[in-house]
């Protein structure tokens, strides 16, 4: 049981911890709002009680002076009738007096004479002799076991006990009267508490939610627009609230980090660019000079074949360097992007034209087909030098995971709004170890580490479907192949 009660606060501590900031602000506030509220209340609660006691117990008090004016007269003539003593009705009191019991007894305690019926029950007299005889003026006592008391109307009544001399007094006038006004105005009080108390903290809480939103509205816009700042466009900065406050400098701050970042990103696109444009230069007259030497007849057999595999490779690191370059241009806002209305079939031909040149025997057959439906050949705006780069990485792609004499289906699709190139092969597809990261740069999978390539060539694909904000996306096929899907808006 005591550990149970140990982990609450545990259990409690891990629930704030997953929740957002706007809930546990609001929380807080209305934990604070709350507790301030409770306390001032019951203050409030036991001042008013404790005023309405007073007045209840001074109203009782010159009721029992009213009295004693009139049985003093009856004492000094020897009579005691407390029944027919004519009070003053206008007065207004804090409780009934046709349900008030008032007796009148001597030092022993004996009742001389009673207004009101008490039936068997006897209030206390002895404990208040005591108290008057310690030089109290008068007493007062809260009687709550009145059960035997006739015709009860309240479930407690005030006693005084009212001696009606000043030195040793003989006679003392008891007046019970029932609380029935003080209580009701108690559990009125209470039922306010009780009731508005939880309303206002609901209402607190529901306001301080609404409040924090609105406070924390510059945190929730510089989310968004962080969000959406991607390596291509650094140049976008958070919105800067114009309330010199927190906030503000979290916004320029955030600001002026984008700035160092920006700065040492286009430093790095910059160096590759540079970079990969230098290297093509020696690469271009290596490749130059091994295919001069390659020409001449009289070369032996074994050069033959070790200068064949050099010129390869060399060919392996030009389109390397090419595609580093073309990445680090798009990066880097560099490559000039020439936005023209076109036909995706015309560029599609073109790229499969170019690798038909370089094709070799028992490589699969490229098959284009455009499926048949009732929209003409829409256009799209896009720059034809950089999706026919796309078209020619996909079918290429295609290509070299594709077994010997298979087929490579491309499929141009067209609906109302899109234009839809799909591009499958009968290769083994993407397993589940590469496909998170198959876009990503010099990404290839272990499994296929034999073949040649160095994983830019997807990479480039998606950068370049980014630049025409179109999408890229691929499934494998049953039971065997891959499909890359590319969608385009049409114009």
């Amino acid at each position: 049981m005591i550990s149970s009660l140990k982990s609450i606060p545990t259990i409690f501590r891990k629930a704030f911890v997953f929740m957002n900031f706007r809930v546990r602000l609001t929380l807080i506030f209305a934990l604070i709002f709350g507790v301030m509220t409770i306390s001032f209340n019951l203050v409030v609660f036991d001042y008013s009680i404790d005023a309405l006691r007073r007045d209840f117990d001074d109203a009782l008090y010159n009721y029992c002076i009213d009295i004693s004016d009139s049985i003093e007269h009856q004492i000094n003539n020897g009579r005691f009738n407390v029944g027919s003593i004519d009070l003053e009705q206008e007065k207004i009191l804090p409780f009934s007096l046709g349900t008030t019991r008032i007796l009148l007894r001597n030092r022993s305690g004996k009742i001389l004479s009673q207004y009101g019926n008490l039936g068997n029950y006897q209030p206390p007299f002895e404990d208040q002799l005591e108290k008057i005889k310690t030089g109290t003026d008068v007493t007062f006592k809260t009687l709550h076991d009145v059960q035997s008391l006739p015709s009860s109307e309240a479930d407690s009544y005030r006693l005084i006990t009212f001696p009606l001399e000043n030195q040793n007094p003989e006679y003392f006038i008891q007046v019970l009267a029932p609380r029935t006004l003080l209580e009701t105005q108690i559990e009125n009080r209470l039922q306010v508490i009780q009731v508005g108390i939880p309303l206002a903290i609901l209402i607190s809480m529901i306001l301080g939610y609404f409040l924090s939103g609105r406070a924390l509205i510059p945190v929730t816009e510089i989310i968004h627009k962080t969000r959406s700042i991607k390596a291509n466009v650094l140049s976008e900065r958070v919105p800067v609230s114009p309330t010199r406050d927190e906030f503000r400098e979290l916004a320029l701050t955030m600001n002026q980090m984008l700035d160092r970042i920006e700065k040492s990103f286009q430093s790095q696109e910059r160096f590759v660019a540079d970079a990969s444009h230098q290297l093509l230069s020696p690469l271009t007259i290596l490749k130059s000079s091994l295919e001069s030497k390659l020409k001449e007849s009289s070369m032996i057999p074994d050069l033959r074949a070790f200068l064949t595999d050099q010129e390869t490779e060399v060919n392996h690191l030009i389109d390397i360097i090419k595609d580093m370059l073309l990445l680090a241009r798009l990066d880097a806002g560099l490559h000039e992007k020439h936005f023209a209305n076109i036909h995706l079939e015309e560029i599609i031909l073109k790229a499969i034209s170019s690798l038909r040149r370089r094709s070799h025997t028992h490589q699969p057959k490229v098959l284009f087909n455009i499926v048949d439906n009732d929209q003409s050949s829409p256009k799209v705006t896009a720059d034809p030098d950089l999706l026919k780069h796309l078209f020619y990485n996909l079918i290429e792609n295609a290509m070299k995971y594709s077994p010997p004499d298979s087929q490579i289906r491309i499929d141009l699709i067209w609906d109302k709004e899109f234009s839809i190139v799909k591009v499958a092969d009968e290769g083994p597809g993407i397993s589940d170890t590469i496909a998170p990261i198959l876009f990503e740069r010099f990404s290839r999978a272990p499994e296929m580490s034999q073949l040649s390539g160095y994983g830019l060539g997807l990479a480039i694909v998606k950068k370049i479907s980014d630049l025409h904000q179109s999408s890229i996306e691929f499934n494998n096929l049953k039971p065997r192949g891959c499909e890359f899907q590319f969608k385009i808006k049409n114009n």
